[in-house]
């Protein structure tokens, strides 16, 4: 839940340098429906929506979205929609072969590249390269 808390304080915070959004969901609701209670009537029992899908589009800074597309918790087609949704700046890292909570660890050397292309984004303008 926590790149949709992040999402939720970016949108409330718009001043915000940039965001990273790591293995995230589409929405709360989706995720339920996906994985657990498609029968049940979930919208009654749901009381935080998280639903990060419509508030990606109001996002004020650079956004960078990384997932694992061997996650069994979290799909990765979910990162990929927000990213779709995102105003730019944007950039979006699919790992092969991570799962939900390993993705820096598979990724390594190109995880660490996306960072600095996101610090080098928030720099633009300020004169500064971080390699």
């Amino acid at each position: 839940m926590g790149g949709a808390i992040a999402i939720d304080l970016a949108i409330k915070q718009p001043n915000a340098a940039g965001l990273i959004v790591e293995s995230s969901f589409t929405s709360i609701r989706q995720v339920v429906y996906r994985n657990i209670f498609r029968m049940l009537p979930v919208d009654l029992i749901l009381t935080q929506r998280f639903d990060s899908i419509q508030k990606v589009p109001q996002l004020k800074m650079p956004v960078l979205f990384i997932h694992g597309v061997s996650d069994i918790t979290i799909p990765a087609f979910m990162s990929e929609e927000l990213y779709t949704t995102a105003p730019e700046p944007k950039k979006l890292l699919l790992v092969p072969g991570a799962g939900h909570n390993n993705v820096a660890e598979v990724a390594s050397v190109e995880y660490l590249q996306a960072v600095l292309f996101l610090c080098n984004k928030l720099c633009q303008g300020e004169d500064k390269v971080i390699e």
